[in-house]
């Protein structure tokens, strides 16, 4: 098979049209010790719907969009993340401190400063505030 130049490849894809980000997963080993440190987040917890039976939890957040809690089998880290805007950073560090989640920092993104929290299980979570 010959490869395609960029522009020719691009001609022979379909496109779609995306209307909004829905949610975002995480699969966790312990849904207990999850719930414990997602339940920080102040968050409104929905019942899930359409999967009966299998372990896990469902998070509303302000806008809408929602956070899934899934049980799963454990992972490498990475730097894979989903991030959300909070109202005071400074506050949010000390809520994951106390939960004992590690904390790495970043360098801030003009108008926004930031910095990663992980998970009971690893996954990375960008939290971010505008100033």
């Amino acid at each position: 098979m010959k490869a395609m130049p960029c522009g020719e490849a691009r001609a022979t894809l379909s496109t779609m049209t995306v209307r909004e980000l829905m949610h975002v997963n995480v699969e966790v080993t312990d849904i207990d010790r999850a719930l414990v440190f997602y339940r920080r987040f102040g968050l409104h917890e929905i019942p899930r719907t359409g999967t009966p039976g299998r372990a896990g939890a469902w998070f509303r957040f302000p806008d809408g969009k929602e956070l899934h809690v899934s049980v799963g089998a454990p992972k490498p880290e990475s730097r894979a993340h989903f991030a959300i805007m909070v109202e005071d950073l400074a506050a949010a560090r000390r809520a994951l401190q106390d939960a004992g989640a590690p904390i790495e920092t970043e360098r801030d993104i003009p108008g926004i400063i930031r910095f990663f929290a992980r998970d009971p299980d690893g996954n990375r979570i960008e939290l971010m505030q505008r100033v």
